[in-house]
């Protein structure tokens, strides 16, 4: 990378710089008013009450902000399951 560079600068070139990407994966527990945890039941996120063993089901909502849709609106990308499903 520092050959290409001094190549490029040597031969008059300006090196593009690239964006950074997001690497920050926020992950949360999200609760409702009435403090029931997600979980996954049946292939569907619900809410409930999870006690005891069956805590370790609660699913964690991970989310990034998506940079290249409309940027001005702030979207995020939101997912479960250790981020490889997507909420839609």
């Amino acid at each position: 990378l520092a050959l290409l560079f001094l190549c490029a600068e040597a031969e008059g070139f300006a090196l593009c710089h690239t964006p950074a990407l997001q690497t920050t994966v926020f992950q949360y527990r999200i609760w409702d008013v009435n403090q029931k945890s997600l979980y996954l039941r049946n292939d569907q996120l619900v809410a409930g009450h999870l006690q005891g063993a069956n805590a370790a089901l609660e699913e964690k909502v991970f989310w990034v902000p998506n940079r290249a849709f409309e940027p001005s609106r702030l979207p995020v990308i939101l997912g479960i399951q250790n981020g490889t499903r997507c909420l839609a």
